[in-house]
């Protein structure tokens, strides 16, 4: 039996093939075709682009009519407002286009901020889908149909159902966390028609099956199930192992998110005030949230790009990466500068200020690139721990940690992480944790497996865990303190 997973990210899609041993066979990637720093993303071309993928890796089986099931997960916030003949009606706006408007804020301040916290259990803001979904309301050149999320999109195109998960609905402001529904008094007050909305089944839920023109236009079977998978970031878990409170998965990519895995949902409002989300997990083992800095690795390739551009002849000399020479003459002691990584500003967790700006604190003159390097690893960690210590208020302390995405790989990093953070950081030695975990929910639809967390564990393989060094551990903490210092002084100038 083989089943697929989607990965439908904001740059590119992938579809990854897995066996039901967790082995993986075969892998297809594409770009799309859009411009850097783009916010708006055809809906055509998205189709296409994942329908490219799926063939591709189709093509690469030696069976296809092995594959039981196709798998679809993505992105948040954004979604395809389709006609009633499933046309889409505009461009996607894409999660990281603010549609603030005078009508977004009028209506928060109308509903009531708290009003909107105590249901979806987020903070409004017009990052989120609704404010995307009444301009699409007031400018869309025909009556919207249907909402639907890019991962429902997908399965729409697919099988020809309207479907999202919790997951996904969760990052609409629309959704009742605690009754698993749609919010009959948001959706009122906000004049969304709930006829609009995609159905809400449980995250790895059967959608249906494939149409007869997606069997033929992928080379499959029309029997193939079409699964609706979840939010990124809960497949990326899944993929990890993540099963009990106290763990949680770190993703490590142009932005780094923690998510962790909790019991209950915070009783206080502050929590959701400091823009933390709490969002259902699987199997009804709890909740998670998303502890997340937007700069994350980007400001790592910032420095190889800008700073260590004189190590790229080296590298294709001898057949590595920037990175792995980087990570090479890497210090092993703690460096004694504090980085602010915020080049992009502070953007996530906890803190949103777009003003924001980085920070060197402790340059010398014998301060060297390697140094440099190392710093900004510490720094963007400090960042990560200065969340886990805000979570740590509403009683969410992870113990374990599983590592994935591009910094997972690096060693220097893994260490780095664990001597800061006092814990133990697991490395999956998966590529594509989140295809994984998304391919694993086809499995269980497949199968009728109950206990998806338990399939994951047969799956899941990690490499060396980083365990923290105790006397790096006890320097880190006064180092963190002064980066608290320095974090703080910047947010007042941020703030004016």
């Amino acid at each position: 039996m083989i089943s697929l997973g989607i990965d439908i990210g904001g740059t590119g899609c992938k579809c990854v093939a897995f066996r039901d041993t967790g082995e993986q066979i075969a892998m297809s990637y594409r770009e799309y075709p859009t411009k850097p720093g783009e916010v708006n993303l055809n809906a055509l071309a998205l189709r296409e682009s994942v329908f490219f993928v799926i063939s591709d890796c189709v093509k690469k089986l030696d069976d296809a009519k092995q594959v039981a099931a196709i798998t679809v997960s993505s992105f948040g916030e954004s979604f395809v407002p389709v006609d009633r003949s499933g046309q889409p009606l505009s461009d996607i706006i894409l999660y990281f286009a603010n549609t603030e408007s005078g009508e977004f804020s009028r209506l928060i301040e109308s509903v009531g901020a708290e009003k909107f916290m105590r249901i979806t259990c987020v903070l409004p803001d017009a990052s989120y889908s609704l404010a995307k979904m009444l301009y699409t309301l007031r400018t869309a050149p025909r009556p919207v149909w249907k909402f639907l999320f890019i991962a429902s999109y997908i399965c729409f195109c697919l099988s020809g159902e309207t479907v999202a998960d919790c997951s996904l609905a969760c990052r609409s402001i629309l959704f009742d966390v605690r009754k698993l529904c749609w919010s009959d008094e948001l959706t009122s007050a906000c004049g969304i028609d709930p006829e609009t909305l995609p159905a809400v089944l449980s995250t790895g839920a059967c959608a249906g099956t494939l149409t007869q023109e997606a069997a033929s236009a992928l080379g499959l079977p029309q029997n193939v199930k079409v699964v609706i998978g979840s939010h990124d970031q809960i497949v990326n878990a899944l993929g990890c192992g993540v099963a009990n409170p106290g763990e949680a998965i770190d993703t490590t990519g142009t932005v780094e998110c923690i998510c962790p895995l909790f019991a209950s949902i915070p009783e206080t409002l502050d929590f959701e005030r400091e823009n933390y989300a709490c969002v259902p997990y699987l199997d009804g083992r709890g909740y998670v949230t998303y502890a997340y800095n937007i700069s994350g690795g980007a400001v790592v390739r910032w420095y190889r790009d800008s700073l260590a551009f004189y190590l790229k002849q080296a590298a294709k000399e001898r057949g590595c990466s920037v990175y792995d020479l980087l990570n090479e003459t890497c210090p092993p002691e703690p460096t004694g500068l504090i980085v602010l990584p915020f080049l992009q500003g502070m953007g996530g967790t906890p803190d949103v200020l777009t003003g924001a700006r980085g920070t060197i604190y402790g340059l010398t003159m014998h301060t060297s690139p390697a140094d440099l390097y190392r710093a900004i690893l510490e720094g963007l960690t400090f960042e990560m721990r200065y969340n886990l210590e805000k979570l740590a208020k509403y009683d969410i302390r992870p113990t374990t940690l599983f590592a994935a995405g591009g910094g997972a790989k690096s060693p220097v990093w893994r260490q780095i992480k664990a001597d800061i953070l006092g814990a133990e950081i697991r490395p999956t030695l998966a590529d594509e944790a989140g295809a994984l975990g998304s391919a694993i929910l086809g499995l269980a639809a497949a199968t009728g497996e109950k206990d998806r967390t338990a399939l994951a564990a047969r799956f899941v393989r990690y490499g060396q865990t980083a365990k923290p060094d105790a006397q790096r551990h006890a320097y880190y903490e006064k180092q963190f303190a002064l980066y608290k210092e320095l974090r703080d002084f910047e947010v007042r100038h941020a703030r004016g």
